[in-house]
């Protein structure tokens, strides 16, 4: 049995004969670890030093990952006992698989498991309705359910495919007192439940709801609150690379208007580093070979989130830039409180606030940038939703590029949101949209996520879609 998590000296040492951070054509097998450990002690090991490796990014870890999962050389280690994990395909891009050894992937769902009944994610007697997503090679459905399960929750397994009111009629009739989704998908659940007799929507009593893969805004928060009544927003952060690694529950570091959730996570089973913005935006230290010239932000600064799993090591991730921006905290004092001190010195906490959206996309002559979009479109008077921008060709033989955005809004209207018409003026404002462009522009209000393009596996929003080089 694997352990729960290793030293580490062992995986650094695993990493230096492994194709994804060294010139090795294939990882080792099951049987070979033992000897390169022992190998790696012998030279003194345990002296290597974290920053001595490269930072590792998506595009050239994912090409290694390529060629090993379709090598089926008896030599390639990489395709021996393993989980397959697949990417959701969130941005658009291809979708990607990730091996994980078989022994130490259930070992790790355990032990998150147990972080997260530690920090009251899941209680004694909970019953889960899950709608995660299954099917099309991607496995949200099964991860989360041996999460719930390992952590004592009885789970009911709706599937996205499910209908709301099928979901409905199983929270009250099975008494359950969590719902689990993806964001988007307990959005849509909320807004169908919204809509029901008010002798209906009486007879649920949920306590906690449990998102995943989409972070969620302050516009779903309130949604959701303003349906379900005062619940506990529950998250659990995770990836194909790295696996889930973090908890989150509003029970522990309290309620925000913001837009980031703060996760905690077991120094012990993950080492999170938080580097500079900077160094994504200078192509020289960018491309730096070794990065011990590059320090981690203080605690509390805003920066690149840099993993290294200390729960895998047939397939090492190490230094992995996995695209998210943070920062790293203490634990809260209410946190603490309703934890032992045997957990609270190996605890720390870290603010993720979603996706690096720094990178900037063009039309008619302008760049826009995704942060000022995003924080444009969670204007609290705006009431959005879920939005989305779809750049394309406006027809198959035009080369002229067409912005259409997609919305939808908050249906309860408590008196402060502006009006459709005022929407639309303000969104035209900041897309510079005047007489001589307005044919290359549209903005759709849609009543609900169907309207909306989604990742091809995890069946994620996608926030921005660029059909210009055609559809993926």
């Amino acid at each position: 049995m694997a352990p729960d998590h290793y030293p580490l000296s062992d995986v650094l040492a695993v990493a230096k004969v492994h194709p994804f951070y060294s010139d090795t054509k294939y990882p080792p097998t099951p049987e070979e670890l033992h000897h390169v450990l022992r190998v790696s002690k012998d030279k003194g090991g345990n002296d290597l030093d974290l920053k001595s490796f490269s930072l590792t990014r998506k595009d050239a870890l994912y090409k290694q990952i390529g060629r090993l999962t379709v090598d089926t050389d008896p030599s390639n280690g990489y395709r021996r006992n393993t989980y397959i994990s697949t990417t959701g395909g969130g941005s658009g891009g291809p979708m990607m698989v990730f091996a994980t050894d078989s022994v130490e992937n259930r070992k790790q769902r355990a032990v998150i498991g147990s972080l997260m009944r530690t920090c009251g994610l899941i209680e004694p007697g909970d019953w889960v309705v899950t709608m995660h997503v299954s099917g099309h090679l991607y496995r949200a459905l099964d991860l989360m359910t041996e999460l719930m399960e390992n952590a004592g929750a009885a789970v009911l397994c709706a599937g996205p495919e499910m209908s709301h009111q099928a979901v409905f009629d199983a929270i009250v009739h099975y008494r359950a007192n969590v719902v689990a989704g993806d964001a988007g998908q307990l959005v849509q659940l909320a807004n169908y439940i919204s809509k029901l007799p008010a002798e209906q929507r009486s007879s649920l009593r949920l306590t906690k709801i449990l998102y995943t893969s989409e972070s969620m805004t302050p516009a779903q928060r309130t949604l959701l609150t303003s349906v379900l009544g005062d619940i506990v927003f529950c998250s659990v952060i995770g990836s194909a690379e790295a696996g889930p690694w973090a908890v989150a529950s509003s029970a522990l570091t309290g309620n925000t208007n913001e837009n980031y959730m703060d996760f905690i996570f077991d120094t012990r089973t993950i080492h999170i580093e938080v580097l500079p913005l900077s160094i994504e935006e200078d192509p020289e230290r960018k491309s730096l070979c070794q990065s011990d010239c590059i320090e981690n932000v203080p605690d509390g600064e805003v920066g690149l989130i840099v993993q290294t799993s200390l729960q895998r090591l047939r397939n090492p991730l190490v230094r992995y830039v996995c695209g998210d921006i943070g920062s790293l905290h203490p634990l809260p004092q209410t946190a603490q409180a309703q934890l032992t001190a045997k957990d609270v010195q190996h605890y720390k906490m870290v603010r993720v606030y979603g996706r690096d959206r720094r990178i900037s996309f063009d039309w008619y002559g302008e760049y826009f940038e995704f942060h000022t979009i995003q924080a444009l479109m969670r204007t609290k008077e705006w009431a959005i939703l879920q939005w989305q921008i779809i750049l394309r060709h406006k027809d198959d033989s035009s080369v002229d590029v067409l912005l259409e955005i997609r919305i939808i809004r908050d249906p309860k209207n408590d008196g402060t949101q502006i009006s459709e018409q005022e929407l639309v003026g303000k969104i035209k404002d900041f897309f510079m949209v005047f007489d001589f462009n307005e044919d290359l522009f549209q903005l759709k209000f849609i009543p609900n996520f169907s309207g909306f393009e989604r990742s091809t596996t995890g069946r994620k929003v996608m926030n921005f879609v660029d059909w210009t080089r055609g559809k993926q």
